[in-house]
Parts: C-alpha cells; structure tokens; sequence
C-alpha cells in the first residue's frame, strides 16, 4: 500500500488558510482512501496532530475523523489494506492468519474483528481513537504481533503543558487476565525494574498501568525500523559497516540489563529497532518473562506444547526458555548467536528451527556465506543447547567473535574501512563508539583516530556518558555591554580560540549514571538546597530523594563541585581516558555551537520550550509570582536528559534543566581571562562557576554568556554538570 499523505497535507493546509472547503477536503480523503494511497491509521494520526495544533475548525476535524473511521468499519479487498507483524509491513493474506498464530507470530488483521483464540482480546486492531484513563490517545497502531500490539499514543497531560513531543508508545496487551488487578500489581512491579534501565541502547519504559481489563505499558515513542526489516532485504547479510555499530548497540543494552540482574528473554530482529537517527535500540526487556510467569493468564493458544510460549519467539529462544526455566543471561546469549548468524551471515543457524527442535533432529549449526571460521566458532559457542556448555557472558561472546585484539579482526578493519571513507570524501558522520567490544581492553590506536573525527559519538564503556567530538573552533566570549540582560560579570568581551577537538558529554550526567560512581566508590553526599516555595538546606536530601520525582535518566542533581570533579577522576581511572568538568569558555562554546546567539529562541521566547527547560508557564501555575517565560515545557522542576530539542551541535540541555559546574575558579570579570580555552585557575577557588541557567532560573538569566558561581562544596537542586574528555 502506497502510504504518501501529500495530498492530503496539502488539502489540509488548504483548509487552514481557508482556500479549500469542506466538502474538497471530504472529497479528498474518500478518494485516496478508496484508491489505497493513504494510509487509514497515518491519516487518522495527521488529523490528531490537527487537533493539537487546533489548526483546523473543530467540527471540520471531527468529520474527517467520522469519514476514516467509517471507512475502516466496513471489510476492505486485501489489496489495499495491511497488518503490521512486529513493525513490519506485509500484504494481507487472510488464510495465512490462522497459520501465524500457530506459528507463534499472531499476527493480527486491521479493520473489522476478527475471532479470536481463547486468551487473547479480540478489539485491538479497532482501537485507534480510544483514550486510556482518561489521558493516552491511540493514534495509530504500529505493529502487533502474539502478545502485544503497539500504537503511537498522545498523552494528553503533555498537550494540556504545551510540550512540543506529545507522543508516546503504548504497548498494550493482547492477553486476557482473570484477575486484571492482581496482574497489575505483578507488571508493574516488573516495569519498575525496567524502569532502572536508562541506557541509549534501550528504550525507555515509563509505565504500567490498566484500563479496564486491558493491561498496557508506555514507553518512549521510537521512529525508524526494525532489525528485522533490514535483514530482510539481503540474503548474504548486511554489510559489516551496517552491522558492527548495530551489534554494538545490542552488546551493549545486554551488557547494561545483565549487570542490573534483567534478562531480556526473548531477543529477536523485530526487538530491535534502527532509529531515524542511527540509533540501535533493544525493545521489551523482561516483557516475555513478565507474562509467561503470571499465573493470572487466562487460557492462551498453545504453541510448541506449552500454552506459556505465547510470550516467546521460538526460533530465537533457548532451550530452556521453551522448558519454562528460569530466565539466565545466557538464553539471551543463544538468541544473539542467532542473530549474529542472519546479520553477518545471511542465514539464521537452524534454518529457524526451534532450539527444541533443532537438537531432537541432531542438527548442526549452519554456517552462512558471510561467516569468517572464527565468526562461525563464536556463534556456536553461543548456541550450545546445553546452558552450562554456552558462551557464559556477552563480553565473552563479543571478545571470541571480534578475535579479540588482534587488529586483522573485524571490528577494526570495519573501523578502518569506514574511517577511509571518511577521509577520503572529507565528510562528517555521525557513529556510536562501543570499546567494551573490545573485551575491556583499553582502545585501539585506530578507535582513538576515529573518535578524533569532528561531530563523532562516542561511548568510552556501556554505562559510560556519551560523547561528542566538537570541532576546533574560535569565539567571542561573553557580552558587550550593551546586550540585552548582560551583567558586569560578562564584560569585556574577548576572542577564544579552541585550537583542539574536545570531547564534550551529548547530555548531562544522568541519576543511572552518577548511581554507579556512587555504589562503586561509596560516595554518598547528603544535604541539599531546594525550592519549595522558599528556599531551605535541607539535611535529609541527596542525588538520590532531590525534593521532588526523578527517574534515572533525570539529571544528576543535589551535586557539588566537589562530588562532579570526584565522578570525572573515577571515571577517568575506569577508561583509562582524561575526563575533567569542561573549562568555562569550553563550556561556552559547546554551549552557543560556535555561535554568537546567547539563546537559540532569539527573540522568540514563546519558543523558549522547544529548547529548554525553563521557568514557564507550567511552573507559574504551582507557584504564582515567578518570572516566567511565555510557554510551556510539561515540566515544574527537572526533565529527563535530552527531552528538548538539541543545539547546533547536537548538544542537549545546554541550557535550563539544572546549572552545570566548570572548572573555573571564580573572577568578578573577564579581565585576563585566558583566551585558549583553558580554565581560570588563580582566582577564588573555594568557589565555582556554574553555566546555563536551570528549571527554577529567571528567564533573564538563561543565556550562553550568564555567569554565577557556588562553593566547592554547595549542593542544591538546581545544579548538575557534564564531563568533557581530553582528546589531545
């Protein structure tokens, strides 16, 4: 099916101006609906976008959405209709329906309902246009499968605060549950524990909760394709350049959930997904368990013999996850062995055979035509139907299949392949650094020229921040005097030139990654500063209970200078690399991306809270009287790291959220302020300057060019930092 929406879009820009009438625009949408060049659901979800932008009258709307609905009510031709199985589009057979189940896909058909087996809700599929308590609007479905089927939600809350994302994924359950409360309880509970998970790799989990009997989970809302999808167009394989940055990303989600005691249980291609932006991304740690061991599970269809297999994906699962054991890190191991093969290989390694199967046949792993020996012997070290005879770990996997240090191994000619290319076109590209590939060991001589590349990520260890390589640059620090809100504190205004490439944290340091230095250093800072209503030290506070909610991927907060330096050298131990907090005319650079804007919204400060959390009108609402700017972000105090729009040089939360420590000593001026980036270091130093502004700040001071400071040992909730590394 043809999914282009242009027509439409330009028929519904038509009506906003008023140049299109109603009934064109009726006329429009009956037409391609009947033709099968758009897409019902995507349709339905560019007129809720309608209704948020409150472009088009109410009443117009609402027929528009009435002439949709009523189309997908009535039984379509297969042609022009479609599922999604996993996020994957696939013409619709409708006597294959019965087979997927059995096969243990399930996929499910849009349009009228279908019966369905006993155990499972037969209305999902005819759900878009339902709101859940009262606050998630289904848009549109975007894949289904056995267990669950997924939409593309609008959180109302985030309309109702003006936040500039208001999308989430809402993955509902298809199961039915005797006692729909008591299985909440137990989901929930699982999902808390998902919930620790703050890693790029992995897709955050936000909640649990049920409507009615239908149990559904949300999580952030993700655009892209699925592993799955891409494997599907090749038949060798992906390209090693396509697949080491894919299998890094999924070493490291693995590595990240088993060091926090979380199996994902049922990894496959479909569970992973290749973001718009490049981003590998693990989808539904632990989902599978959490359902195949709740004994509130109604009747299911039976698939392989065990009615609790509904929730596993047989060709990828381990033997003893299809005998109901339970869960170890190394089932997921067997299921990356799987994966591994059909990635780099082009064939999965039982021509999909279960694992049960497979070992009653006596079957041997097959080797794929783009599998070195070595590639191969790693690959069946993982799928040793035995537990105990399997590959234990998956830095032990990833060593084995790398080979490694040996140069003349994959991953660096992979690397070195790329960084050719680079060079050769003189281009700038953007990739994730993964050295915990390289089993622990220190990196490669290559790896570092690679992450020497300007606008380069890098991740230096799977818990590690992620960086970015800014590029060498000159420019002018600080005010003239007559700027709108400069203070003295800014004067004189004078050139700095960054005549090296810096590494600069993409985000602030988040709560699950200040945790770690914590537990592992036994650093455990206690007194903190907070707002509520007056500002008040208390002794009860730390990074980890600030005064209000956060989650791991919040800021760190509650932080002193002192405590933000101690995390630098750790972790500067850990990598064997040069972390420090950035100097303030790094700071500022990195900051303004070069530039000489003090805010990205200019003079615009309605948009203020596209870029930034800020004091806005979300705040002015719990506490009449602030200074506040002419927007709404959805937030009172902290959000969650890289939740705004990022700067010019891909930089989140350089700006608002909470004020960021620097090196600097602190001066009532810039007069002799060094000019080649490096820290001010001969002044007060039993105080600190802090950049950026923060949620409680006054919007006069949330700029660039605004300078405060602290004591070295000050904590308070308004104030976090971000690690720079040394590449020189």
């Amino acid at each position: 099916m043809t999914t282009s929406t242009s027509e439409i879009s330009r028929m519904l820009d038509g009506a906003r101006a008023g140049t299109v009438s109603k009934e064109q625009l009726l006329a429009a949408i009956d037409r391609q609906l009947r033709q099968g060049t758009v897409n019902p659901d995507a349709l339905l979800s560019a007129l809720a976008d309608e209704r948020i932008r409150a472009g088009l009258p109410v009443e117009l709307q609402l027929e528009a959405v009435r002439k949709v609905r009523s189309w997908l009510a009535v039984p379509q031709p297969p042609a022009t209709r479609g599922w999604k199985e996993d996020g994957v589009d696939t013409v619709v057979n409708p006597e294959a329906v019965q087979k997927l189940l059995a096969d243990g896909y399930g996929a499910v058909e849009l349009g009228p309902p279908q019966a369905a087996p006993p155990g499972l809700h037969a209305d999902t599929a005819t759900m878009v246009g339902r709101v859940l308590n009262q606050r998630f609007q289904l848009v549109e479905r975007v894949g289904a499968g056995g267990m669950s089927s997924v939409f593309k939600a609008i959180d109302r809350r985030r309309t109702e605060s003006r936040s500039p994302d208001p999308y989430v994924a809402v993955k509902m359950l298809n199961l039915s549950f005797r006692d729909s409360a008591a299985a909440l309880t137990l989901l929930q509970r699982e999902a808390q524990k998902l919930q620790i998970l703050a890693h790029p790799n992995i897709v955050r989990v936000m909640d649990c909760d049920r409507d009615g009997s239908l149990v559904f989970m949300t999580m952030e809302y993700l655009t892209g394709d699925s592993l799955k999808h891409k494997m599907h167009s090749s038949i060798t394989g992906l390209q090693q350049t396509e697949a080491i940055p894919i299998l890094d990303g999924i070493a490291n989600a693995l590595m990240f959930a088993h060091r926090n005691g979380i199996v994902h249980g049922d990894l496959k291609p479909a569970n992973v997904i290749i973001t718009s932006a490049g981003q590998t991304k693990v989808i539904d740690f632990g989902v599978a368990r959490m359902i195949s061991q709740s004994h509130y599970l109604q009747s299911a269809p039976r698939i392989h013999g065990s009615e609790r297999n509904i929730a596993l994906t047989p060709a990828y699962a381990s033997p003893e996850m299809l005998a109901n054991q339970p869960a170890d890190p190394r089932d997921d191991i067997y299921a990356l062995g799987c994966l591994v093969s059909e990635m780099f290989g082009g064939t999965h390694p039982f021509d999909r055979k279960s694992a049960a199967e497979a070992r009653t046949a006596g079957m041997a792993p097959i080797r794929g035509p783009g599998l070195t020996r070595r590639h191969f012997k790693a690959i069946c070290g993982a799928l040793q139907f035995d537990r105990e005879q399997r590959t234990p770990t998956v830095e032990r996997f990833v060593h084995e299949f790398s080979g490694g240090a040996d140069r003349s191994g994959w991953r660096y000619a992979g690397f070195a392949a790329v960084l050719g290319v680079l060079l050769l076109i003189g281009a700038v590209v953007t990739f994730e650094r993964s050295p915990s590939l390289i089993s622990g060991q220190r990196v490669s001589d290559t790896l570092q020229q690679a992450s020497l590349v300007p606008n380069a990520v890098f991740r230096d260890c799977p818990t590690c921040p992620l960086m970015r390589v800014l590029p060498p640059g000159r420019f002018e620090q600080g005010s003239d005097p007559g700027a709108a809100d400069a203070t003295a504190l800014e004067y004189p205004r004078h050139p700095v030139q960054i005549a090296y490439p810096l590494g600069i944290g993409v985000y602030d340091v988040s709560v699950a990654e200040f945790k770690e230095f914590a537990e592992v250093t036994g650093r455990e800072p206690q007194g903190c500063w907070a707002y509520d209503g007056a500002w008040r030290e208390r002794p009860d506070l730390n990074w980890r209970n600030v005064g209000y909610e956060q989650s791991a991927s919040h800021p760190a907060t509650c932080v002193s200078w002192q405590d933000a330096v101690a995390y630098a050298d750790w972790l500067s131990v850990r990598t064997g690399q040069r972390y420090r907090l950035p100097s303030a005319s790094e700071w500022e650079y990195a900051a303004g991306a070069g530039g000489s804007d003090a805010r990205p919204w200019g003079t615009q400060p309605e948009l203020a809270c596209k870029s930034a959390n800020v004091a806005d009108q979300t705040a002015a609402a719990q506490f009449p009287g602030w200074k506040v700017l002419p927007c709404r972000d959805g937030y009172v105090y902290t959000a969650p790291v890289g939740s705004f729009a990022p700067n010019a040089f891909g930089l989140y939360d350089t700006l608002g959220n909470v004020f960021q420590w620097v090196q600097d000593c602190w001066h009532d001026d810039y007069d002799h302020a060094p000019q080649n980036g490096a820290a001010w270091t001969d002044g007060d130093c039993t105080r600190r300057e802090v950049r950026g502004g923060s949620w409680f700040t006054d919007p006069a001071y949330v700029r660039t060019t605004y300078r405060n400071h602290f004591g070295v040992d000050y904590r308070t909730n308004t104030v976090g930092f971000r690690v720079a590394r040394v590449l020189r």
